[in-house]
Parts: C-alpha cells; structure tokens; sequence
C-alpha cells in the first residue's frame, strides 16, 4: 500500500449533469460545503471527516482525507468559489473554486483544481468525496488482479527463501491524531540472491495469542513488478522498506491480539523484458 500522492482533484464527468436548483436546496448545500471549508482552513479534521458521507468514509478512509483535507487548508486562503451548482432532483450539488493572488496561475493547470462535492441523504447534505471515490475504485480494478501462486512460483522460493529477508513485519493501527487511524502492514525486504527478483510473496499467518492457531492467513506480494508505474525488480543486495496492504483485527476471525508469522513462499527471478525500465525506452513525451 504506497503512500497515496494528493495530484488535486479533478472536475468529474457528471458536472454535466447539474443545473441550478431551488433556492432552498442550494442554500443548504453551499452552507455545507461553507461549513466543511472552514474546518478544514482551522485544521480541525476530525469535525470536517464527521461531515462526509457514509461511502466517502468507507472507500477514502481516513488516511487518504487527511492528506487531502491538509493540502487543501494550505491552499484554501487562494481560492475562491464559484456559483453553487445543484441538479434537477435537489439532491446533489457541485461547487467548483479558482485560485487568485499568487497562486493564480493554477487556474492554467486542470489536476490543481479543488471542486467540492455535497449530497443530500435522508434529508441531510453530506460532503461527497466524488472524485477520490472515483480514483480509489478505478485503482481497485488495477490492483484486484490476482498473482497466481503457480507451482514455479513455489518452486522458485524453495531455492531463494533462504536469502530473501523479510524483517519488521508489522500489523497494527497507526494514530494520525484528531481521533483519526487507521490499520495499515508494513515490512523490510532484502534480496540476498544474486538475481534480481521480479515477484516475492509472503505467506502471512495471523495467530492466536498462543501462537498455536491460525486465524487468517494470505499471501501478500511484497515484491510486484509493474514497469507502467515504474516499479521495478529488487536487484541483487537491494533492501526496501515496503507497505502492503493491513487488515483491522476485526476482519479475521476469532481474538487476534497482533502476533504474526510470515515465510517466502512464491518467487520469480526477473526476466530481461523486466529489468528494461520506462525511462530508457525513450518514449515521446505527451503533449
């Protein structure tokens, strides 16, 4: 699970949708999202998280909102906003913001814009991270393929496990302040093999206190070549601190109290094809 780069948020394709409202249904909502800015210029973003809707809380999380909701109170004093859009139906409105002063030249640059969203639910406008939502679940796809554990994969790691380090190894909830957290796994991988590796994948057990029982267990590549993200092989002597995806003990069944056992058990030894990086493909810029 790498750190998630706040690029800005993009104007999302259904603002074509919206057109001007009521005058009731606008005042609630741009009240809203007046409320929601305002918390977050006065840094204070547990209030500003209780004001999203369920599903924004459910998909961003609160580590994602956080580094959003900061990097937006560092801009919100250059922008400004525009008229409140809200659609047919009153239920879901739109406002767009421009920077000005010295950050005015934003304006030129689509991924700086900043647009909130707000939605009205059982008679209550909510803040709606739309756009976020959209990029997390586009992501989910990319990342829901699974790694087939094939019987050369398995093989492979009988031959390397030995000099594959995986130290710390770490599942718990890690506090970002506010009453804000959030359970996340980490580790360090060192590949002391003379081949460059491609794939590592951990075989991590979740155990009882006792160490006796295995409540859960899933392999988790710690190691996964994707050259279009421009990630590549860990080479031979090369140690990398990674984070993987972490679970909430309340996701796995029965009394977890953190104790965690893990072993290599799937390995692929790089490829030529994978060692070539993006970079020296020299491939034509985009305009």
């Amino acid at each position: 699970m790498k750190k998630f780069q706040f690029t800005g948020l993009i104007l999302a394709v259904f603002i074509a949708f919206f057109a001007v409202s009521c005058a009731g249904s606008k005042g609630e909502a741009e009240k809203t999202i007046d409320s929601y800015v305002e918390l977050l210029k006065a840094k204070n973003f547990a209030k500003a998280w209780e004001m999203l809707d369920n599903e924004s809380q459910e998909v961003v999380g609160q580590k994602k909102f956080i580094e959003d909701a900061q990097n937006i109170s560092g801009n919100a004093m250059f922008l400004k906003n525009k008229p409140i859009k809200v659609n047919e139906a009153g239920d879901k409105a739109i406002m767009e913001t421009e920077y000005f002063g010295q950050k005015v030249a934003f304006n030129k640059l689509p991924e700086a814009k900043i647009t909130y969203y707000a939605s009205k639910n059982d008679g209550k406008w909510q803040i709606r991270l739309q756009e976020r939502i959209d990029q997390i679940r586009e992501e989910q796809k990319r990342d829901s393929i699974e790694i087939p554990i094939d019987p050369e994969l398995i093989e492979t790691a009988k031959l390397y496990k030995d000099k594959i380090e995986v130290k710390n190894l770490r599942n718990g909830e890690v506090d970002f302040g506010n009453g804000l957290s959030q359970y996340m796994m980490d580790a360090t991988v060192k590949n002391n093999t003379d081949k460059p590796l491609s794939y590592i994948g951990v075989l991590v057990k979740f155990m009882d206190d006792a160490e006796q029982k295995v409540l859960f267990e899933k392999t988790f590549f710690v190691i996964y070549t994707r050259q279009i993200e421009e990630i590549y092989p860990i080479q031979p002597g090369e140690e990398k601190n990674i984070i993987i995806p972490g679970y909430d003990a309340g996701d796995i069944d029965g009394n977890w109290t953190g104790k965690l056992q893990w072993e290599v058990n799937a390995v692929k030894v790089a490829t030529p094809a994978e060692l070539i990086k993006i970079e020296d493909l020299k491939l034509p810029k985009k305009k």
